[in-house]
């Protein structure tokens, strides 16, 4: 059994990594924690681990300056680094000096730490057993050429692989790519969580499985090719490509090609990001780069769309914008939702779209817009006697500005939810039911600090009554409702990165930052940092 020491000053990131496996089925014992690297150094010293996992950046002594001073000391063991995307600078001088590997913090998730120690493990194998080591598999894992590929790739993206290391890498994979002309393509599969929820049965892995295959074989062999996947809905193709006048042309042909082969054979929408030609390996970083930035646009321009980086690089840059409305515009939207008037709903928004698409408006400016609308609309009728039940009971107005990935599936879906609003608040009675007088109640107040009782305190009903009627209703408990509105609410202020994390916690009713911190990942999965970590990546790539 080999011995672990987690460094890590986020108490909740460390525990968060501590809980996330039973570390002693994969061959590894955590001997010990700390928070920062003056403690990991004296605790190392003691412990003799054989492998450190460290965050990068720490009060008192940082994860660079501990593996500097422990190197000499614990000439075996093994540093692995914590980082996020903004920290690759610290990350490539950790490597230099002795780390055998990094993680990203907002990407930390169980098969990258299952990964992450079968090669650790086996490193220390054959460190210490060179004439007996015997690679060490797990039954859910298999260091198959497509995936020290797929990892060899995300070096390369990452900037993590040396000019040296390229041409003998590739060599040793076999490439079937040359180190000349090459384009990069990064395809993406539209609406991937209603698609996965089709393989949800079978596996994410059968989805893969089939988009690789039909990809391979759409693509005629006279193209010198590689694939690689990033993810069940991301995948990268590189291709040689000739200098001739039909080169765009045949480029063009080729991926239509294979984006109409996935929607036959699979019904799957994809949008592909194209990058310039590049000249050799060494540039294919930057070429990953130019097909991210040119799949940006497709917020924009919608769904099985071919975006190329030279058309993209021609138009005037987008644009953050606050305050679009007038208060004069904010008066007449006020007036639409006390008429219900559908109609001028409708062309109000249509005006919004004009007014957001004229300046060029950027794609958090306008979710932000959307979102605004339907809070305003929100508000209102909460506070009126004639509420939507709706809003209650489907999607929030967050999951349908949030999760939209596209700009006309936005504006869309918001009319619909303003329509569907509209009639169902027409049809609500004066004389509101208890669960509904709750609801107002925690929608008007979800930042104090409620409970049931007080609810029921406020509307004069008995608080087991008015639990059990809840239920029934609204076919959840109070609580889970309660903490699903302030979540809904957290998520709009991560968005931004103008709040603290323990402000946001405070905004929203939950006055003790690690009980909200705990809160938030039960319900998200993610702590409210890697939430708007993972937010901030998502609004980068796009």
């Amino acid at each position: 059994m080999y011995k672990l020491m987690i460094v890590e000053d986020e108490l909740l990131m460390r525990v968060g990594i501590r809980s996330m496996l039973n570390w002693e089925e994969y061959g590894f014992c955590i001997t010990g924690e700390a928070s920062n690297g003056k403690e990991a150094l004296e605790l190392a010293l003691e412990k003799v681990p054989d492998l450190i996992i460290t965050d990068i950046r720490m009060p008192v002594m940082d994860g660079l300056a501990l593996i500097k001073q422990l190197s000499p000391s614990l000439k075996n063991c093994k540093f692995v680094i914590l980082s996020n995307f903004d920290e690759l600078d610290y990350v490539k001088n950790a490597l230099k000096f002795g780390a055998t590997d990094y993680l990203i913090k907002s990407e930390i998730n169980e098969q990258s730490l299952i990964e992450l120690l079968t090669n650790i493990r086996e490193k220390l194998q054959s460190e210490q057993h060179p004439l007996n080591a015997l690679p060490y598999v797990f039954p859910e894992y298999s260091k198959s050429i497509r995936y020290l590929k797929d990892s060899f790739f995300q070096d390369i993206v990452s900037g993590f692989t040396h000019e040296k290391e390229l041409l003998t890498k590739a060599k040793e994979l076999h490439f079937r790519i040359q180190s000349d002309q090459l384009v990069v393509i990064k395809f993406i599969v539209n609406h991937y969580e209603k698609v996965k929820r089709k393989y949800i049965e079978k596996g994410e892995k059968l989805l893969r499985f089939s988009i690789l295959n039909i990809m391979e074989e759409v693509i005629p062999s006279r193209w010198a090719k590689e694939i690689f996947v990033e993810s069940s809905s991301e995948y990268w193709v590189v291709v040689n490509v000739r200098s001739d006048t039909e080169a765009h042309a045949n480029l063009n042909k080729l991926i239509r090609k294979v984006l109409t082969s996935l929607k036959d054979f699979m019904n799957l929408s994809l949008t592909a990001g194209v990058s310039s030609i590049s000249f050799g390996f060494v540039s294919l970083r930057k070429a990953c780069q130019e097909a991210e930035f040119a799949l940006k646009e497709r917020f924009f321009t919608g769904e099985s769309q071919i975006l190329y980086v030279e058309d993209i690089r021609e138009t005037p840059s987008r644009e953050d914008v606050e305050h679009l409305l007038s208060p004069q515009q904010e008066q007449q939207f006020m007036k639409i939702c006390m008429s219900k008037n559908k109609e001028k709903a409708r062309q109000f928004l249509e005006e919004i779209y004009i007014d957001l698409k004229t300046v060029r408006a950027g794609e958090n400016s306008i979710r932000k817009q959307y979102l605004t609308l339907l809070e305003t609309m929100q508000a209102h009728l909460l506070n009126s006697t004639s509420r939507s039940k709706l809003s209650m009971t489907e999607k929030s107005p967050y999951e349908i500005v949030l999760n939209g990935e596209h700009w006309q599936d936005i504006h869309e879906n918001v009319l619909t939810y303003i329509t569907e609003t509209f009639n169902a608040s027409s049809q609500v009675t004066h004389e509101l039911k208890y669960t509904d007088l709750a609801i107002d109640i925690i929608n008007s107040y979800y930042a104090e600090d409620l409970s049931l009782q007080s609810v029921a305190s406020q509307i004069n009903v008995n608080p087991s009554y008015l639990s059990r009627l809840f239920k029934q209703e609204k076919k959840e408990n109070f609580i889970s409702y309660l903490t699903r509105v302030r979540i809904d609410h957290a998520k709009a202020f991560l968005l931004s990165k103008e709040l603290r994390i323990y402000e946001i916690a405070d905004k929203v009713g939950y006055h003790n930052y690690t009980y909200f911190s705990k809160i938030f990942k039960k319900n998200t999965g993610l702590t409210p940092e890697e939430y708007r970590e993972q937010q901030h990546v998502h609004a980068i790539r796009k």
